[in-house]
């Protein structure tokens, strides 16, 4: 049990304190610290904590302190005031992120280039990208799905969709089903016309570079003028791609 509290967010003592008032019922702080085999000084501090955080109850009986926990539901309003301060977090990061990256780039112009590898690490890697929550423009490889697996290139794919972010790809047709995703606008390519098993991507400042294989790897550069680069020669090969006389009959069957 202790374990599973744990990854509610409450620390090792925390955990262990709380499934012994769930299984005594009413504990007075000695006979806890003795079963805990913690100083009293310690664990009133971490019986005081399970009160702030609504896991516990202090009560005075016969002169003396005691304890009891409250219903376990309360675990349920703890995760939702820690997912609530994540978010509020993750706002804050990207709304600083976006003040100090300006002040930034105004003394240098060098990419900051990041590498990774394995399934695990690249997925992070498209996750950081959706978080500039700007649009994206990608070149897919249909090579994704056997190495990355489709449940996880599913949630690439249409996690954007659930911040309102537009996708706009330059997609091989063979082995390609039409996509009735809302916010994805979809240029063909022929087949055989990309076969390398590299997909390219950028949104905001971010440029993705995925190589699967055996092994997956990420490569990501973070600047503005390599991203915008990629952008135009994106804008330019979709223009020429649509402007194919054979352009009409794709996807074909």
């Amino acid at each position: 049990m202790q374990d599973k509290l744990i990854a509610t967010g409450l620390n090792k003592q925390q955990a262990a304190t709380y499934a012994l008032l769930i299984e005594s019922g009413e504990l007075t702080p000695p006979t806890a610290a003795k079963k805990l085999h913690l100083s009293r000084s310690n664990t009133y501090k971490i019986l005081d904590k399970l009160i702030e955080l609504g896991l516990a109850r202090k009560s005075e009986k016969n002169k003396k302190f005691r304890y009891s926990p409250t219903n376990p539901t309360a675990l349920a309003r703890l995760a939702a005031k820690q997912r609530n301060i994540a978010t509020a977090r993750e706002a804050a990061v990207q709304e600083v992120i976006t003040q100090l990256t300006s002040k930034y780039r105004e003394h240098t112009d060098q990419p900051d280039v990041t590498v990774v590898t394995g399934r695990s690490a690249v997925a992070d890697a498209y996750r950081l990208q959706i978080q500039q929550k700007a649009p994206i423009y990608f070149l897919r490889s249909t090579a994704d799905i056997a190495t990355m697996g489709f449940d996880t290139m599913h949630k690439v794919r249409t996690e954007p969709e659930r911040h309102n972010i537009k996708r706009h790809g330059i997609t091989p047709d063979k082995s390609t089903k039409p996509s009735h995703e809302s916010n994805l606008e979809r240029t063909w390519i022929r087949g055989e016309d990309y076969v390398a098993p590299v997909e390219w991507s950028v949104a905001g400042e971010n440029l993705l570079i995925v190589i699967f294989g055996d092994e997956p790897h990420a490569i990501t550069i973070e600047n503005q003028f390599v991203a915008e680069a990629f952008l135009q020669v994106w804008h330019i090969l979709n223009t020429c791609l649509r402007a194919m006389p054979y352009y009409s009959k794709l996807p074909r069957d």
